[in-house]
């Protein structure tokens, strides 16, 4: 049962001052005697955070929060008295400085601002409003002040009068509220400003000018260039003036809908009208409904906006790519973000996927929008724009770039791996005959694919030994090798030279210095796009956290975190900042087509591309490897004009059996035949007791092997006396 204090009664007060099980007892005796209501529950929990009683301020609010009320109805609660009111908002400020009063606390409070946020937006209650803009003063200031607080859900109300002739007073009225409004009136005003009649359209642009908010610009450019009316381009014009300070915009206005298309696409908060909450509106206008709201879930909010613009843009110039580049880029993020089985009212169903578009438009959009996705780290992005590039495009145009730009090239030393192979991949595949900058990164790469596929690395940056092993133990249980634990970045980055990427950073550097090591490596070229977890007491998640909610790289935890939470808050990070990890399947999916890529290079002799330089890792690899791909490994070493080569193919041959043994010096042989008999005199010598001792298959592919070498007739003789 929910334990809870009737905080009018005096022996309850005493109670809350006295030792915690003194009032535990006294407590549960009031509770017994009666059942309080709500608004005494919500007073107790005032009284109880204000004298620093934290159990009993949970249990009050435990024992309120069950009681399942409706926003609406806490609202009401809240709002019994205006002293009621005023000790529940200082209550909540001072709960916040308890960790174990933090979640209950907010979800009082967001419960509190839940059921103002609904009254608001009534639409009754605004049409109510409304008529109190004309009214007397004391009616007029509270009607303004709850339409302000309304934002967005009031403009269609506060713009009807504006498109009639009745009320010039409440015209008036309703203008000068929504310039008081400012940006909360822009996004449904610039819906409407195509739509409505030439002389609401001026009304509009003087609105959109006294609020001088830059996001209104496209669209007043828009109307200005449209219109065939003097009078509606003036008033566009010194709309325009009054936001820009000019009295001309240099870009066209196809670019300046682009532009704000990438501002959506990088969820400025400024365009975010509603933070926090599960929905944004999208506005449309038509003459006969006037102006309509949509709701649509905030993770595909700024999607759909950057798409619409886009669109918009295109319509005015259709030879944009950039414009192309970031539709397509928002197209991406609408299907990453999107949750499962929404109806997304900005992209119907039946509307094909986001990588049918990106593989139709061709290189350029494409690798503008992969180097955008390479610029601010977006990983996951950068792999989908790879991958539309090597389904749709080949030739020169994939190492050339764009100019002065060479994305895919470029994707060659980015820090995440996975972009990297599948940038080298693309390129291999198109089998270049010409020589360029970057080049000779591409089949090292391709031979790191085969051994380091799979595997993730994760550093540990952390105060003490205790906390180093405790992560170590997460990590490790999640599959990651860990580098050895360090107390700063400048000692991890000798470990870090030594592998392929780092996959997650851990550190519990508190405070400023925690914050300095998130940007060193932002700073640090191969970690620039490494997802970091950084736990701080709870006091800086609440300071630092704000900072980094946009940025997927960047996760400011508590610190204290169980082993199952870190776990979860790892997995999340890492499959956000940059892909899922590899599955064994998916990694031996990629070592097959590196290794497949490798060997057509080696038999097309590409003249760009030498596979003598994936020599050294594929050695490396051969005798970890096993069945088909060690197979495959061996047959690309076959390529190999290097004694190194040839020697460790016919070591692995001697070191496997069976049927994998036959294969193996088969191809051993076909090394051999390439170039010649490169072997120490010790392989020779096993090969000629195989080929001795042996049966069946295995004898004939020895022998084989053995005339491959031309050894001379001396050396056969053995091989046929040891019949007689």
């Amino acid at each position: 049962m929910a334990l809870f204090v009737n905080a009018s009664s005096t022996v309850a007060r005493l109670a809350g001052a006295a030792t915690l099980s003194m009032a535990l007892i006294m407590s549960a005796s009031a509770s017994a005697q009666s059942t309080p209501s709500n608004a005494e529950l919500l007073d107790d929990f005032n009284f109880f955070v204000n004298t620093a009683n934290v159990e009993l301020a949970l249990a009050n609010a435990r024992a309120l929060l069950d009681r399942g009320l409706t926003p609406e109805e806490f609202l009401g609660v809240v709002e019994d008295s205006a002293q009621l009111e005023s000790r529940f908002e200082a209550a909540y400020l001072r709960a916040l400085r308890y960790e174990e009063l933090d979640d209950l606390a907010a979800e009082l409070y967001e419960l509190y601002e839940q059921g103002r946020r609904a009254r608001s937006r009534d639409i009754d209650e605004i049409d109510r409003n409304i008529a109190l803009l004309t009214g007397n003063a004391r009616a007029k200031q509270l009607a303004r002040g709850r339409l302000i607080q309304a934002g967005e859900y009031a403009v269609p109300s506060l713009l009807a009068p504006l498109m009639q002739d009745g009320d010039r007073l409440l015209q008036s009225e309703a203008q000068r509220l929504l310039i008081d409004m400012g940006r909360d009136a822009v996004k449904p005003l610039v819906a409407a400003l195509p739509g409505v009649s030439p002389n609401v359209q001026e009304k509009i642009c003087l609105v959109l000018g006294s609020i001088g908010y830059d996001m209104a610009i496209p669209y007043l450019a828009d109307l200005s260039s449209s219109t065939s009316l003097d009078t509606v381009r003036s008033a566009a014009d010194r709309a325009i003036r009054r936001i820009h300070g000019s009295n001309a915009l240099a870009q066209p206005v196809s670019t300046l809908y682009r532009e704000l298309a990438s501002d959506y696409l990088s969820e400025s908060p400024s365009l975010t009208s509603f933070p926090g909450e599960t929905h944004q509106l999208l506005w449309s206008f038509s003459p006969s409904l006037g102006l309509q709201p949509t709701a649509i879930y905030t993770e595909v909010y700024h999607e759909a906006m950057a798409m619409r613009l886009a669109e918009r843009a295109l319509t005015l110039n259709d030879s944009d790519s950039e414009a192309v580049a970031v539709w397509l880029e928002a197209n991406f993020s609408r299907e990453l973000d999107q949750p499962e089985g929404y109806d997304n009212p900005a992209y119907a169903s039946s509307r094909r996927d986001a990588q049918y578009y990106a593989v139709a438009a061709g290189s350029t959009p494409v690798q503008l929008a992969l180097g955008e996705a390479l610029n601010s780290r977006d990983t996951v992005m950068a792999r989908l724009m790879i991958g539309a590039l090597a389904e749709s495009t080949g030739g020169a145009t994939l190492w050339r770039g764009l100019g002065n730009s060479r994305p895919l090239v470029d994707a060659l030393s980015y820090p995440d791996r996975r972009v990297r192979y599948d940038a080298a991949m693309t390129i291999a595949a198109a089998d270049p005959r010409t020589s360029f900058g970057g080049a000779e990164l591409i089949v090292p790469t391709l031979a790191s694919v085969v051994s380091d596929a799979g595997t993730q690395y994760a550093l540990v940056i952390a105060r003490d030994e205790d906390r180093q092993q405790q992560f170590d133990a997460v990590l490790t249980d999640l599959g990651f090798i860990v580098l050895p634990p360090v107390g700063s970045l400048n000692e991890a980055m000798e470990f870090v030279a030594d592998i392929p990427g780092v996959d997650v950073i851990i550190s519990d550097i508190d405070d400023e210095p925690g914050i300095e090591l998130i940007e060193s490596v932002r700073g640090t070229a191969r970690l620039r796009a490494t997802p970091v977890i950084a736990l701080m007491p709870f006091e800086n998640v609440n300071r630092f956290g704000p900072r980094y909610a946009n940025d997927d790289l960047t996760r400011i935890a508590r610190d204290g975190l169980g082993s199952s939470e870190l776990e979860a808050t790892v997995a999340a990070v890492v499959a956000r900042g940059s892909g899922a990890p590899m599955t064994p399947d998916e990694a031996e999916a990629y070592s097959e087509r590196a290794l497949t890529l490798l060997e057509r290079l080696a038999v097309g002799r590409n003249p760009i591309l030498n596979v003598a330089d994936s020599a050294s890792s594929l050695i490396g690899s051969l005798p970890v490897t096993f069945d088909r791909t060690q197979l495959n490994v061996a047959r690309v070493l076959s390529y190999v004009n290097e004694q190194r080569a040839q020697v460790a193919i016919v070591d692995a041959a001697l070191s496997a059996s069976d049927q994998q043994r036959i294969e193996l010096i088969q191809i051993a042989s076909a090394s051999a035949k390439r170039f010649g008999n490169m072997l120490e005199e010790r392989q020779v010598q096993r090969m000629i007791e195989i080929a001795e001792t042996a049966d069946g298959d295995e004898a004939t592919a020895a022998a084989a092997f053995i005339g491959s070498l031309n050894l001379g007739g001396n050396r056969i003789v053995p091989l046929i006396l040891s019949e007689n």
